[in-house]
């Protein structure tokens, strides 16, 4: 069974077009206008989905956004809720694992990974070329290091076992992963705590 399926993506977008952002992506595109004029910007989000955060900031300003999603189940929806919403022109959508996929070059004004960073074994692997690509500032969230986030995960998983899937999520080590921030020229600020997320925004030095 698949994990990010092509019924996941089509709840994923109806639950976007019938209530908008969740708490989390909420204060997520908040911090991320405060930090960065959105006029104009250009937006990297990877590990998008069915792209909701690319969406409100092109909504906000964003002159144009680049998705890179794994699932191409997500990124037919991400199409959709782009044509939906008028912005069809400023949106590109790849499909690609953006940790394995060939990089362009290309640098943007904000990078955004949003619930991502958890689902990858090798965070630094991800996070190095991300922070490259950000030219103004990147944006994250991941699981808080605390007992009862890695409790929630610690199910979860054990779900995906007895399911047989293969996805497994993690908790990584936020001091480390901040420290990588800090080494590719980005300083980590902490935006807000949502639940078991935490929300960081890294602005360029």
């Amino acid at each position: 069974m698949e994990m990010f399926s092509a019924r996941r993506a089509r709840a994923d977008a109806r639950r976007y077009r019938r209530r908008g952002l969740d708490a989390r992506a909420r204060r997520l595109v908040g911090a991320i206008q405060a930090a960065v004029p959105l006029s104009g910007a250009s937006v990297l989000e990877i590990g998008a989905g069915v792209g909701s955060v690319s969406l409100e900031l092109l909504r906000r300003g964003a002159a144009r956004a680049t998705i890179v999603e794994a699932s191409p189940h997500a990124a037919v929806e991400a199409r959709t809720l782009a044509q939906e919403a008028g912005v069809q022109d400023r949106l590109e959508i790849v499909v690609a694992d953006y940790a394995a996929m060939e990089k362009d070059g290309r640098s943007y004004d904000v990078v955004v990974l949003d619930r991502v960073v958890c689902c990858y074994p090798d965070w630094r692997g991800l996070l190095a070329p991300a922070v490259a690509a950000a030219w103004r500032a990147l944006a994250m969230t991941y699981p808080r290091d605390v007992w009862w986030a890695r409790g929630m995960i610690g199910a979860l998983n054990l779900l995906q076992a007895l399911i047989r899937r293969r996805f497994r999520a993690f908790v990584h080590p936020p001091a480390a992963m901040q420290e990588e921030l800090r080494r590719g020229g980005v300083v980590p600020q902490r935006a807000a705590r949502v639940g078991p997320w935490e929300l960081v925004i890294a602005p360029r030095r």
